[in-house]
C-alpha cells in the first residue's frame, strides 16, 4: 500500500490535468508474495461468505493468490474513495459480470464506485473511481513482439516513437500500448469487450513515461456505441519494472 500512497500524493495533481475535473481516483495494490500462505482465517476477515468460496474453489495456488490480490486491492482502493472510517470488509463485495468485468456492491453505500483490477508478475491492483475507469499492469518481456501485429498498426507505433524519449526500449513502448488499450477495454462500459484493433492511438502527448512525468495517451473506439466515448484518455508509465496504464474520461471543453 506505501507503494499506492506514495504515488497519489506526489503525482494526482498532474495526473488530474488529463482526467476531467469531476474525477476522483484511488490506487490500491498488493504484493502477491505476502498471500502466498494467506489462510482462511486471514482472508474470511476481508472476504464474504460467497467471496471466501470462490477463493478456496481455485485448484491452482497461483489463481488463487492472484485472485485474493485482486480482491483485496480492490476493496482497498474502494473504501479509499468511499472515505468510510470504518470498513466492513465482509458487506464491500466485488461480484463479476458474465463478461468477467468486475462491480462493487456495499451494504453501507448507495452507489458504489467503479472498479477495475489487474494483475502481473509480482503485484495485483486496482483503481476505484466515481466515473468509469480502467487499469492495467503489465510486465515487459520477449513475447510482446510476436504478438505485436494483434494489438498494434505502425502509425501507432510511430506515434509511441515520437511520444517518447529515444532511449525508450521497443519492448518497452509495445508493453505499454498493450497496457493502455487492456485499460481503454476495462474502461469502455460495452459488450463485447472491444477489440484491441477496434481501439486506435489517436495521438501521445509527450512525457518521459515515469510517474511524475507520464505519457498521455488518447484514444478513440472504432465501434459506434453510446456506450464508447469519442476521446478515452489513458496515462502510462513504467515503475517497479511494470508498465501502468489509467484510463478515465477525459476533460472536456467545458471544464
Amino acid at each position: 500500500m506505501a507503494f499506492a500512497q506514495a504515488i497519489f500524493e506526489e503525482c494526482w495533481p498532474r495526473w488530474q490535468q488529463h482526467f476531467s475535473q469531476t474525477a476522483r481516483l484511488q490506487l490500491g495494490t498488493v504484493e502477491l508474495a505476502a498471500l502466498t500462505d494467506c489462510t482462511s482465517d486471514l482472508a474470511g476477515h476481508y472476504l464474504s461468505a460467497d467471496e471466501l468460496s470462490r477463493w478456496t474453489g481455485f485448484s491452482q495456488k497461483k489463481r488463487r493468490t492472484e485472485w485474493l490480490g485482486g480482491r483485496l486491492a480492490a476493496k482497498w482502493a474502494a473504501a479509499g474513495l468511499l472515505g468510510e472510517a470504518t470498513v466492513d470488509w465482509q458487506g464491500l463485495v466485488i461480484r463479476s459480470e458474465e463478461d468477467g468485468r468486475p462491480y462493487v456492491t456495499s451494504v453501507s453505500q448507495p452507489v458504489a464506485p467503479f472498479i477495475s483490477i489487474s494483475h502481473s508478475g509480482p503485484l495485483a491492483a486496482a483503481l476505484a473511481a466515481n466515473l468509469p475507469c480502467g487499469l492495467d499492469i503489465q510486465q515487459p518481456g520477449a513475447k510482446i513482439h510476436r504478438v505485436k501485429e494483434r494489438f498494434a498498426s505502425l502509425k501507432e507505433e510511430d506515434i509511441l516513437k515520437t511520444s517518447l524519449p529515444k532511449s525508450f526500449p521497443e519492448t518497452e513502448r509495445l508493453t505499454m500500448l498493450w497496457a493502455a488499450k487492456e485499460a481503454v477495454r476495462k474502461m469502455v462500459q460495452t459488450r463485447p469487450l472491444l477489440g484491441f484493433m477496434e481501439i486506435r492511438l489517436l495521438a501521445g502527448h509527450g512525457g518521459q513515461g515515469t510517474p511524475q512525468k507520464p505519457l498521455a495517451l488518447t484514444f478513440a473506439s472504432g465501434r459506434e456505441s453510446a456506450a464508447c466515448p469519442p476521446n478515452i484518455a489513458v496515462l502510462c508509465f513504467f515503475a517497479n519494472n511494470l508498465a501502468w496504464a489509467m484510463a478515465c474520461p477525459p476533460m472536456s471543453t467545458k471544464e
